[in-house]
């Protein structure tokens, strides 16, 4: 009797499984909807600042982002724990419907309040909405290995992986644009409540998970002490493993330019392009092909040079492309005959460097987050991307919050120098301490080895028998 034909595990494979291309297909959808939502907030709240005239928009604008990152820094380790314990299916339905009430919270608030009522509201529902997309993400990612086989988990992550980057490229640089164009902020608001219905709706035709079975001695210890201790495990896991540290300082490295840039965004398009902060698009979108091109060409380049020197080239890379982005205009103006590009020129310019921006980045995190996966156990997944969220957060909230200060104070142009200065330095820094590391093994005394014959000891003389 011949044995049945194995799978092979490939791309097309994992998506012939019905129940993983349903929950691919989950995180597509809610993924595309909350990049466009936060798209379409970063929108909302720079109106407010124009037709109020208010101070400090960048400021007004970076609290936004804040809003929607600190759920991961107060909740990330408890929803890498209730990823890890719940009934999975169930949660990430409900996480859904929450969602849909939040952005629903959204269509509630009036542009007739007071301003300072309107900033509030914003803030707070995008809190809330924030906590329930923190508590999806592990939930979804711990529930990838109980619907796709063994042999399809490689293909199934980097599947995850490569929609998670689509996702910004599509709702920030394509459908959030676009849709808002057409049927403006309010009717997407409102159609995204209907997404998330039937998103959770489409999470209870995926199989049921297994019921979490507690030992006799876990069910002997509080609940909270457990939550503790399970939260205090997945931290120390990640603090004894220095591979997974610097992997997690790669990727928090990368969302925090990527999140800086964004909350920058507005005020560079009006104020150093010269367009409307709604064609915001015409940058970003470049940027997003950019990370999709080097999704799809970084295996072939990882083989080719290494992962640690592609991150380290690639971040010197990405400080120029910052640099380039924030003196093009000048630079077109000192050039031209008057003294003023055309805008197209300018945003053509831009779109390059924004280009090679997204392929540099993508060349980071892709690397990265393979890393993390590697060197993360199955049965506490979850709980190290919930602490890598949260330290991300954590870490991201200083140069975010300043930054936005900062551009206010001083000029984007000059916040995107310095920004540039530190991936840059940081890149530069790596480059050499690789080299100086690649020479000190090549250098290291190896007597045996690097030295000639003599080097060797001396055979010692048999013993004759008497």
């Amino acid at each position: 009797m011949s044995a049945a034909p194995r799978s092979s595990g490939g791309m097309g494979d994992v998506l012939r499984n019905g129940a993983f291309l349903r929950l691919w297909l989950i995180q597509a959808v809610t993924q595309i909807l909350q990049n466009m939502i936060n798209f379409a907030l970063l929108l909302r709240v720079r109106d407010v600042v124009e037709i109020h005239d208010l101070p400090n928009a960048n400021t007004a604008i970076s609290l936004v982002i804040l809003a929607f990152s600190l759920p991961a820094v107060l909740f990330g380790p408890i929803a890498g724990v209730l990823a890890d314990r719940s009934n999975k299916r169930l949660l990430m339905a409900i996480l859904n419907v929450a969602r849909a009430g939040s952005v629903l919270l959204f269509l509630t608030i009036r542009p007739g309040w007071h301003v300072e009522t309107i900033l509030a509201a914003y803030y707070i529902v995008t809190f809330l909405f924030g906590i329930a997309g923190q508590f999806f993400a592990p939930v979804l990612g711990a529930t990838i290995p109980l619907v796709a086989r063994r042999e399809q988990l490689m293909s199934a992550n980097a599947l995850f992986n490569l929609t998670n980057t689509a996702a910004q490229l599509i709702g920030f640089a394509a459908a959030g644009p676009i849709v808002i164009r057409i049927m403006g902020v309010d009717q997407m608001f409102a159609w995204s409540v209907v997404a998330y219905l039937i998103a959770a709706a489409l999470v209870f035709t995926l199989p049921k998970t297994p019921k979490v079975v507690h030992t006799p001695t876990e069910e002997e210890i509080h609940p909270m002490r457990r939550l503790w201790a399970d939260m205090k495990e997945g931290l120390v896991y990640i603090l004894q493993d220095p591979a997974l540290l610097k992997a997690i300082g790669y990727l928090t490295l990368a969302s925090t330019t990527f999140l800086t840039i964004a909350t920058l965004g507005p005020e560079f398009v009006t104020s150093v392009i010269g367009l409307s902060k709604e064609d915001i698009g015409l940058v970003v979108a470049p940027a997003g092909a950019g990370i999709l091109i080097g999704v799809l060409i970084v295996p072939r380049v990882v083989r080719r040079i290494g992962r640690q020197w592609l991150i380290s080239v690639s971040m010197v890379i990405a400080g120029l492309m910052m640099v380039l982005m924030a003196v093009t205009r000048s630079v077109l103006d000192w050039i031209i005959v008057g003294g003023d590009a055309r805008v197209n020129t300018v945003v053509l310019f831009i779109g390059i460097w924004a280009a090679i921006l997204g392929i540099c980045n993508a060349f980071i995190l892709v690397p990265s987050q393979t890393m993390l996966q590697e060197r993360s156990h199955e049965a506490i997944r979850a709980r190290v991307y919930a602490t890598f969220f949260t330290i991300s957060n954590t870490v991201s909230f200083v140069p975010i919050f300043f930054a936005a200060a900062a551009a206010d104070l001083f000029g984007v142009v000059n916040v995107l120098l310095v920004m540039a200065a530190v991936v840059g330095g940081l890149g530069i820094f790596q480059v050499f301490h690789a080299r100086q590391s690649r020479w000190a093994r090549w250098n290291r005394v190896r007597p045996r080895h690097r030295l000639g014959p003599e080097a060797l000891p001396k055979p010692r003389p048999k013993k004759t028998s008497a």
